[in-house]
């Protein structure tokens, strides 16, 4: 079964599957998609693992009696998605539990493991998805990346968790909340070999004493033959005229690229610092600014001045995308608003954190007028109609400063310079100010 995942080992790809797990946690719905089945389907196993220690989960095999998942299920043919889809069997008869590990459920394939693409566009979807939502559970369906009907399965779902692969081409719009592209680097002795050998240690210790005899005969037999080699061959002078070859100098390698930067200038309205609406809420880190994005959208209304910083992480500069709501000048508030969302579902109950963002990259604002609100959201969405996300907050005399970004270092704003310039923007880096509308 080992053999049949390519580019890891099993263990690695669940090891990975657990660090991004973290990723999901303000999801209810999600496909783990992957031209590896095997792959897809062990670190969903690793999703489900930690997301099973504060919520039920549940994982979904699509693929069709794939091993990974059909081992976890302790019963021959095992009723499943297509006996329910097709044949009508109750969802409470198709849920197994995984033993050892409570809150864990598999729903095998079915017995009839050809899962059809008459299973992936059904409606029933619908109602299971929002079932989940509604207990606050987690759903991870493992499938194929060329499954006939995946892109309608898709778009009732969350979004994707992409294994492997570099594109979705069965369904290019998908949100894809997190990518994991290669496994887990593990202990490079399978565990179970450790575990053989430290079984048998007192079956084979009779060996070490003759280990080490045989160890010392063959160094003392070295020890005599280099002896006798050194008396009988005198040392020999070269002659005068042998010269030994010069020996080039090995060419250092040219030194590795520095990395690109952009120069951030200091904020522009320093004098405002003290007045920084800095307190702001911390509720999560995606791998990719599409999970970012579906985040804000789904929960926008409840998300005061939601911003999206895509932030370097050393070493190797990934790009992770900060999710953050809130400006205000007093942390109490900030507790306020991570209180909130909490008891609202959006944010479980031990996620989220207050944190200090006093910087912000100005892009916009808007005047003091009559119907100021209205004037306000319509600057807004013609950012976001160009897939740009801002947020703006409300100053004394009555206009609005348009911001994009939350950042507590100025150098943490490059990466937003950079994308704002591109599409023609003139960011300006500022202490920000003003009160959430």
């Amino acid at each position: 079964m080992n053999a049949r995942v390519s580019g890891g080992r099993p263990i690695a790809w669940e090891d990975a599957g657990r660090q991004i797990a973290p990723l999901l946690g303000s999801y209810s719905a999600v496909a783990v998609v992957s031209s590896d089945p095997f792959a897809a389907a062990y670190v969903a196993r690793g999703i489900a693992r930690a997301e099973a220690k504060h919520r039920r989960t549940v994982i979904g095999d699509l693929v069709g009696d794939v091993p990974p998942l059909r081992d976890l299920v302790n019963q021959e043919d095992a009723h499943g998605i297509t006996d329910s889809f097709v044949y009508g069997v109750s969802l409470n008869r198709i849920g197994y539990e995984v033993p050892g590990t409570s809150n864990l459920f598999i729903m095998p394939s079915g017995t009839d493991p050809d899962v059809g693409e008459d299973v992936f566009r059904s409606a029933k979807w619908r109602k299971i998805i929002s079932g989940f939502g509604e207990v606050g559970g987690l759903l991870l369906l493992v499938a194929e990346r060329d499954s006939p009907g995946l892109a309608d399965l898709i778009d009732k779902l969350d979004g994707v968790v992409l294994v492997k692969d570099a594109e979705l081409l069965n369904a290019p719009a998908a949100m894809i909340l997190a990518r994991v592209p290669t496994a887990t680097p593990t202990l490079k002795l399978p565990i179970h070999r450790i575990s053989e050998r430290a079984a048998s240690w007192r079956a084979n210790r009779w060996f070490l004493p003759v280990l080490a005899a045989l160890s010392l005969l063959i160094l003392a037999s070295a020890g005599l033959a280099l002896g006798l080699v050194r008396f009988r061959i005198p040392h020999r002078t070269p002659p005068a005229t042998t010269r030994a070859a010069a020996v080039q100098k090995p060419i250092a390698a040219p030194p590795p690229a520095p990395a690109e930067t952009l120069h951030v200038p200091p904020p522009a309205n320093s004098a405002d610092s003290a007045n920084a609406a800095a307190f702001t809420v911390e509720l999560q880190f995606a791998n990719t600014g599409e999970g970012a994005n579906l985040f804000v959208r789904k929960n926008g209304r409840s998300l005061p001045a939601a911003a999206i910083s895509p932030i370097p992480i050393e070493p190797g500069r990934t790009i992770w995308y900060k999710v953050t709501a809130g400006a205000y000048t007093r942390r109490n508030q900030a507790d306020s608003l991570l209180l909130a969302l909490r008891n609202s579902g959006i944010l479980l109950a031990s996620s989220g954190n207050v944190a200090t963002a006093p910087l912000a990259l100005l892009v916009d604002s808007v005047p003091t007028q009559g119907g100021i609100a209205d004037s306000v959201r319509a600057t807004l969405q013609r950012y976001a109609d160009r897939g740009i996300t801002v947020y703006a907050l409300m100053q004394d005399d009555g206009g609005a400063l348009i911001y994009a970004g939350a950042f507590a270092k100025a150098e943490q704003s490059a990466e937003l310079i950079r994308t704002l310039l591109g599409v023609g923007l003139k960011p300006v880096l500022v202490y920000r100010i003003g009160r959430a509308p």
